[in-house]
C-alpha cells in the first residue's frame, strides 16, 4: 500500500491505548501526516483515547488526518464511511464524554446503555464465536428480558444557539441542567446514542445519520415494548427498516446526560466499557479529518 501511494510509514501494534506510539506523551509526532488505524472499531477508539491525554492533543487533532481499515468484528465507521462519503477526505464529528468527575472521554461511534450493552460486554465470554456472539447472546438476553430505568435529558439543536460555543452547552455533571432541556423519567430496554448509520457492518441503526451533521440520534425503546415486537425490530436492523416501528423513538440532540436509576447495565462507548453511573455527551462538529476514500457507482447499504 506505502508503495502504491509513494507515502513512508511506521508501524505501532497495540493492546491498549498506552501502547500505540502515537498516544505516548513524549512521542514526536511532528514528521507524520497522518493514523491509519488498522483493526476494528477498538483500536482508534484507543488512539483517541491516547491523543486526549496529550498536551498537544488540540494541536494534534487540528493536523493529523486519520482512517480506517476495518479488520475487526464489528467494523462500523468502515461501514458508515463506505455508506455515506464521497472524496477523498472527510471531517467526521466527534464527541465529548464526561464521567465520573474528572474523567472524560473521546467517542466517534456509539453509546449504548441497556439492552444493547449487556449484549455486547457481556458476550465477551464466547468472543471465539465472532460477529455470531451478538446475535447468540442477544437470544439469551430476549429469553432473559431485563428493562432498565434511568432519567434521560438532552438539548434538542433548536435549543442550542449557533453562537453558544461548544463547550458552554454542558454544565459539570454533578450540576443541574438549564430550562431549555427536554427530561424524561422511565424504564428503558434499549438505549442508543447514534452519530454515524451504523454501529456495525450489518447494523444500520441509523439512517439519518452523516459523517458532519453535528447530531446525536439517540435511539430509545422503553419497556412497553412487547418481546415479540422487540426481536421484529432488532432483525430488522440490518435494512434500517427498525425505524419504522411504533416501539422506536429517535431523539436528535446536540448534547445528553444519561442518569441510570439502576445497576443492571454498563455504560458502553464505542464497543468500550467505560465508567458506570451517570454520563453526558457533547458533540464536537468536525473535530477530525478522516480519510474516506472515493466510490465508484451507488452507495452501499
Amino acid at each position: 500500500m506505502s508503495i502504491h501511494t509513494n507515502t513512508t510509514t511506521t508501524s505501532s501494534s497495540s493492546g491498549h491505548y498506552d501502547h500505540p506510539d502515537v498516544t505516548q506523551p513524549d512521542a514526536d509526532l511532528s514528521e507524520y501526516d497522518a493514523v491509519i488505524a488498522m483493526g476494528g472499531d477498538g483500536i482508534l477508539w484507543e488512539i483517541l483515547q491516547g491523543i486526549q491525554e496529550r498536551s498537544d492533543a488540540t494541536e494534534i487533532m487540528k493536523r493529523l488526518k486519520f482512517g480506517i481499515i476495518g479488520c475487526g468484528t464489528s467494523n462500523g465507521l468502515a461501514k458508515s464511511i463506505l455508506h455515506a462519503s464521497r472524496g477523498q477526505m472527510s471531517a467526521l464529528d466527534l464527541a465529548h464524554y464526561d464521567t465520573t468527575p474528572g474523567i472524560c472521554h473521546t467517542g466517534f461511534l456509539t453509546f449504548s446503555w441497556g439492552f444493547i450493552s449487556d449484549v455486547d460486554l457481556e458476550s465477551e465470554v464466547i468472543r471465539c464465536l465472532g460477529a455470531l456472539r451478538n446475535d447468540v447472546w442477544g437470544v439469551w438476553r430476549v429469553l432473559n428480558l431485563r428493562t432498565y430505568k434511568a432519567k434521560f435529558s438532552y438539548l434538542p439543536p433548536s435549543s442550542s444557539s449557533s453562537s453558544t460555543p461548544v463547550d458552554d452547552v454542558l454544565p459539570p455533571l454533578s450540576e443541574p441542567l438549564p430550562s431549555d432541556w427536554v427530561t424524561m423519567d422511565d424504564d428503558f430496554i434499549v438505549f442508543w446514542a447514534c452519530q454515524v448509520s451504523h454501529a456495525g457492518y450489518n447494523l444500520h441503526i441509523s439512517p439519518l445519520s452523516e459523517l458532519q451533521d453535528g447530531l446525536f440520534r439517540v435511539m430509545v425503546v422503553r419497556a412497553s415494548c412487547p418481546r415479540l415486537r422487540l426481536v421484529q425490530l432488532l432483525l430488522t436492523m440490518e435494512t434500517g427498516a427498525h425505524v419504522t416501528s411504533d416501539y422506536v423513538e429517535f431523539f436528535e440532540c446536540v448534547a445528553f446526560r444519561l442518569e441510570p436509576e439502576t445497576s443492571k447495565s454498563s455504560n458502553n462507548l464505542d464497543g468500550e466499557r467505560i465508567e458506570d453511573g451517570p454520563i453526558q455527551a457533547r458533540i464536537m462538529p468536525g473535530a477530525i479529518q478522516f480519510f474516506t476514500g472515493e466510490l465508484e457507482g451507488e452507495k452501499l447499504t
